[in-house]
């Protein structure tokens, strides 16, 4: 039985300084235009703005009976009456209550 010995590579620590000027893997110039492009329209799509209207769902406080609204429409229009910040009752509730 013969004895075989592993020879290990020494051990080499890189902290992300060295590894970045001395790294194996160089990048040819196609690869640096392509990954800035790249991060240019990352960065475009980010800047853009979100819609100004969205989607809101008026639930009445007291029967909880709801209506889908467009940010942009008036409140009165779809048949609830705001009492409160995010608070609403419909017409009908508002009667009983003493809102209308």
């Amino acid at each position: 039985m013969s004895s075989s010995r592993t020879i290990r590579p020494p051990k080499t620590h890189y902290d992300s300084s060295s590894s970045s000027s001395s790294s194996a893997y160089s990048s040819s110039d196609s690869d640096l235009s392509t990954s800035a492009s790249r991060s240019s329209m990352r960065h475009s799509m980010e800047a853009a703005q979100r819609p100004a209207v969205s989607v809101e769902v008026l639930r009445c406080l007291r029967c909880a009976r709801s209506v889908e609204t467009v940010s942009t429409d008036d409140v009165s229009a779809t048949g609830m009456v705001r009492v409160g910040t995010n608070i609403y009752y419909c017409q009908r509730c508002a009667k009983m209550v003493g809102y209308k």
